[in-house]
């Protein structure tokens, strides 16, 4: 939930870009020292709390021609979520993508278990589950230019109850997350990366609190 300057900031802003476009630069300057300082910081709240609880980030790609394409994706992103998490001190300890690669590859009935299941399996407080709807770097598979685009749905399950306890008003939170081709490499497997690391911010970002200054000006994955 992103707080909203109050009035105050909106019109502090408005006189700025006045005045700066009038070519008054001394008196912009002073706005900012004067009037800036008092200013409160946008941030944007985390959305739940999992500070202290330990965490599987379990990720699922239901499209099997997704899954063949890429067959780094779940473990890549699974990574990509765990490390932007711990980055961030966003929760306590968090079971290693390899780890659950490892379950998928030696446990027959792995991909039949339930989100808890897995959870419990890794004796977690949670599971942020992700599962992946769409994964391309092209627009079209004709295109010599690379688009990424990704979209998934996430959703945080307790295995102790087995229930989903976030999003709490609908099935899973639809993310989705976009390349910009002008700032992208032209290399298969770095837009792939680039593309997953830029995802797992976006999903990481809904579980700490952040300063909107903090984002960078021109990301390569918005």
């Amino acid at each position: 939930m992103t707080l909203r300057r109050p009035c105050l900031s909106l019109w502090a802003a408005l006189l700025l870009a006045a005045v700066a476009a009038a070519g008054c630069q001394p008196f912009a300057y002073l706005l900012v020292k004067t009037v800036g300082p008092f200013l409160p910081e946008e941030t944007s709240q985390a959305e739940y709390d999992l500070k202290g609880k330990s965490v599987a980030v379990l990720v699922d790609t239901k499209d099997p021609t997704i899954a063949s394409e890429f067959p780094r994706l779940e473990s890549a992103l699974s990574a990509a979520v765990a490390k932007a998490l711990a980055d961030h001190k966003a929760c306590g300890p968090i079971v290693p993508a390899q780890s659950i690669e490892a379950a998928r590859q030696a446990e027959p009935k792995f991909n039949q278990w339930s989100v808890a299941q897995v959870g419990k399996y890794f004796n977690v407080d949670y599971v942020l589950h992700i599962e992946v709807v769409e994964f391309r770097l092209r627009d079209s598979p004709g295109s010599n230019v690379y688009h990424g685009y990704t979209e998934a749905a996430v959703r945080l399950v307790s295995p102790d109850t087995g229930q989903q306890v976030w999003p709490v008003l609908s099935a899973a939170r639809l993310m989705t997350a976009e390349s910009q081709p002008d700032v992208m490499p032209d290399e298969r497997g770095e837009q792939e990366s680039t593309l997953i690391d830029g995802f797992a911010d976006k999903i990481a970002r809904l579980f700490y609190t952040y300063k909107m200054e903090d984002l960078p000006m021109r990301p390569k994955v918005k």
